[in-house]
This record gives C-alpha cells, structure tokens and sequence, in this order.
C-alpha cells in the first residue's frame, strides 16, 4: 500500500493497480469566499485528479465542505462510486440520481474496494467551542440535495466514521466514538487534527487512549494540519489550530513508544514504512 497526503484530509490510497480517494478536497476556497455561496473549481478537481490513473472509490469520512465539496465534481469526472453517510447519499443526489453511483454504508460491513478491505466504524466530530462552533457545528443532516453554488453550512456534518483500510484506521475528525475500536486489528492510525488546539490536554490523552492505544496501533500520522483556506503548496505550514498539537501528539507517542509524523504535502509513504 502506499498512502499519498494531498491536503487537509485529502488522502490518496493506492495498492496493486487499485486507488482509494478519502474526502476530497482539491478546490480549497479561501476564508472571504465562505461569506459567499461556494462550489467546486472543475480545473482544480481535474488538476488534483491527474496524477491518479485508475480510482475504484471515493469514500467520506463525514460531509463538511472541507471533506465533501468536490465529491460531486469527482464523481462528474471519473463517474467513481461514493461511499458515504445518508447525508453523502443525499449531497450526491444533486448531480445524479443513478444510486448505483453512491452508496449508503453500513458500520461494521467489509467492503472490497478492489484491492482493498474497507470498513466504516462509528465515530464523533470534534465539538468545537464558540465561535468556532457556530461556523462549523458537529451535528445536522443534509436531507435535501445541496446543488452548488451554496452557503458553506449547508455541508451539514451528517453521521461521522471512522474509515479502516485494510489494516490503517483512518479520522477525519479529531473525535472519537468511546470503546469503539478496541478490537480492531490495526497497525496505523490517520488523525485529522483540525481544532484540536482548541481542546484542553485531557481531551487529548483521551483522543489518543480511545484511538491509538486502544487498537495496538504504533504508528500514527497526522493530517488536516494545514491552512486549507490557501491553495495547495509543498511548503505548507500548520495552521494557528494544529501547532501546538502536533508537538504535544508527538510527546505523547514518545512515551509510548510510537511514531508520530506529520503527512507531508503531495509526498508517499510506502507500507515499508510499517503501516
């Protein structure tokens, strides 16, 4: 397997001819734009899609915009498959109503997705202090098909998972379902990190004991780091809410013994590199 980090939770999943693409986010519209109605950008999702020869699924971890704005566009383009929450299923409906083409999961059902095994596990969005939790809240449902352009809040979250990919369990959010992972086999763990350094440090031990140490993960890299109010560059860096987590998480995996490392912009990392 080889894992390929394109950005917020962007993450591109390869492995003997077959490629899993995880919340899509190639558009990336900046901080003004979101007081205006948004929608993808066909050349960015193009221009993010080039470099992926054969895609089997797109798969969503939850249906904020910052995980799920492209996903119609992808599925424009590449006529892919989408595995996501009912929320995902009704966002999709706005561009097709073939069903075929998206579909509701399952918690707990194995899915082969070519080469792959996948499976949706129950999980929490990161609940946000205010104000922060008043632009982006944790709940809701999209009920009706959200046709673009629209307001940035109309991505509701829908029902969050947690994504196992063979054995990689992947968060697209820095929550947590208590309990629910303990007898998952698992050697690496993906956390995306956006607001966690709104969270006080008891909320991280916690994060870290429910999705690292629960599973007999070792390895864990992070993601949804950067500022994705920017375009897309090599030479990133963390947003004002990742910072001070990313040096606390890699403290915390010291004393355990793991590794944890921050997923680099466009870079791939191999299964030789033990996950």
């Amino acid at each position: 397997m080889e894992l390929t980090y394109l950005g917020t939770n962007t993450l591109l999943l390869t492995k003997s001819g077959s490629s899993l693409l995880i919340d899509p986010l190639f558009s990336r519209p900046g901080l003004l734009d979101l007081l205006g109605k948004i929608r993808p950008d066909p050349q960015a999702v193009k221009a993010g899609l080039a470099r992926i020869d054969h895609l089997d699924a797109v798969l969503l971890t939850h249906t904020h915009y910052d995980h799920a704005l492209d996903a119609t566009e992808v599925l424009q383009q590449t006529g892919v498959r989408i595995y996501a929450s009912k929320s995902g299923f009704n966002l999709i409906r706005a561009f097709t109503m073939d069903e075929t083409l998206s579909m509701p999961i399952r918690p707990g059902v194995v899915y082969s997705m070519g080469t792959f095994q996948v499976c949706f596990h129950p999980s929490r969005h990161i609940t946000f202090p205010p104000p922060f939790g008043w632009l982006l809240p944790k709940s809701g449902q999209i009920t009706q098909p959200v046709q673009p352009p629209a307001w940035f809040w109309e991505y509701r979250c829908g029902t969050v998972y947690a994504i196992q990919v063979d054995h990689m369990l992947i968060f697209g959010s820095a929550g947590f379902e208590p309990g629910a992972y303990q007898d998952l086999e698992v050697k690496t763990v993906v956390m995306g990190i956006g607001g966690l350094d709104l969270m006080p440090m008891a909320y991280l031990n916690h994060l870290y004991q429910e999705t690292v140490l629960s599973t007999g993960a070792k390895q864990v890299y992070l993601s949804h780091w950067d500022n994705f109010f920017r375009p897309l560059r090599q030479d990133a860096h963390p947003h004002v809410l990742a910072r001070r987590s990313i040096s606390r998480l890699k403290r915390l995996g010291a004393c355990y013994g793991h590794t944890v490392s921050l997923l680099q912009i466009r870079k791939t990392i191999s299964d030789d590199q033990k996950f």
